[in-house]
């Protein structure tokens, strides 16, 4: 399956986003730095390239901005503060269903 770079640009902007924020310093990172985090939120496009392939012809909104990007931020959110990886379906799955009904209106 192709990764969108749509999605894989707007996790990124969201993951980038929350660590700017954060006050967590580098050297106390979960990861061995920001291009390990970013990687770790990144490597989930896929992810989200399945999910758009479900539900692609009842999405109602704009996937990168109400999917990609907040789950770049939720998930990156969920990482910085010592969360696992495998965390991410549960995620992403929130993101989407707060998309669905937020938009469908």
């Amino acid at each position: 399956m192709d990764v969108d770079q749509l999605d894989v640009a707007y996790i990124a902007i969201g993951a980038k986003r929350v660590l700017d924020r954060s006050a967590l310093g580098y050297s106390k990172m979960p990861f061995q730095g920001e291009w390990a985090y970013v990687q770790a939120c990144i490597d989930q496009a896929e992810r989200l390239g399945r999910e758009w392939q479900a539900c692609s012809k009842v999405f109602p909104g704009r996937w990168c901005y109400e999917v990609a990007e907040p789950f770049g931020m939720a998930f990156g959110r969920h990482l910085l503060a010592g969360g696992s990886l495998d965390q991410a379906a549960c995620i992403l799955d929130r993101i989407i269903a707060t998309a669905m009904k937020t938009t469908s209106a």
